[in-house]
């Protein structure tokens, strides 16, 4: 869509400007999900924070597999979410509920995913090791909650270490922080 349609849209009598915007990136929305709820289309690679957000940068990138942990997964929304360098979800009520920093993907015919954003801090007062949260769905899956962690976080206990989701942190050398994380699908 572009802006010549959205200000023809904005126009009709009797209709606000923003509600006619919110009714326009509905519809737009509702396009990129087909009847069965699977994505059509969508970026598979998105960025989460500006070049002025605090913090150092880091890329996460990895393939969706289904269950056999082989097939790629291709049109799997990746949610993702987490805090920012200070270990806060959102200033003033460190809630996960409605996160600042957060981002929606859509699996490419690969199954891959990435996106860029900043390192994230552990929580306030520490006791928890810093990580990113994430939500998959998609046709024919049930919803999947997962998180990754990072190697060499004070935080990280036995138990988090013998976790898959503890993966490495190396540097490229543009000094941005690097990731990869595969994630296997549940079966329904």
């Amino acid at each position: 869509m572009n802006t010549k349609t959205l200000k023809l849209k904005c126009r009709l009598p009797g209709i606000q400007p923003s509600l006619a915007l919110m009714v326009v990136i509905s519809l737009f929305t509702l396009q990129a999900f087909s009847k069965t709820g699977s994505a059509k289309f969508g970026s598979w690679k998105t960025v989460l924070t500006s070049k002025d957000e605090p913090g150092e940068p880091l890329i996460v990138s990895g393939i969706v597999y289904a269950p056999d942990g082989k097939t790629p997964a291709p049109g799997i929304a990746v949610y993702v979410y987490h805090t920012d360098a200070e270990g806060y979800y959102r200033k003033g009520a460190n809630s996960s509920d409605n996160p600042r920093i957060k981002g929606t993907m859509i699996t490419n015919a690969e199954g891959q995913y990435e996106f860029r954003t900043i390192k994230p801090g552990a929580y306030p007062g520490g006791g928890n090791p810093a990580h990113i949260h994430y939500v998959l769905s998609g046709k024919g899956f049930p919803k999947h909650n997962d998180e990754v962690m990072f190697e060499g976080d004070p935080w990280l206990t036995p138990r988090d270490r013998s976790s898959i989701s503890v993966r490495p942190l190396t540097r490229d050398k543009d000094r941005v922080w690097r990731c990869v994380y595969d994630i296997k699908l549940k079966q329904k």
